[in-house]
């Protein structure tokens, strides 16, 4: 039983590490990128992708137990080239 638990381990943490190795595309500068934890609000990451990655990896980190997303918001402008969702 111990390797069966060990290899569950192992594979919880490859999927943290194919999480966080996930880039985000740059959003509009009026876009921004939302961090939530347990699907509740708790920071604002701005629009560069980069940046909302390494503010996600800080809140797992802080948070291992909890699911850590980040979701991007959408361009206000109307006729905005680089609008997303």
């Amino acid at each position: 039983m111990k390797s069966a638990s060990v290899e569950i381990i192992n594979a919880e943490g490859l999927r943290a590490l194919c999480d966080t190795l996930a880039t985000l595309p740059d959003l509009c500068h009026h876009a921004e990128y939302r961090i939530y934890v347990d699907g509740q609000y708790v920071e604002s990451a701005g629009s560069k992708g980069s940046y909302a990655q390494h503010v996600r990896a800080f809140w797992q980190l802080r948070r291992r137990k909890q699911n850590v997303d980040a979701r991007a918001t959408r361009c206000t402008l109307p006729n905005c080239e680089k609008r997303q969702l």
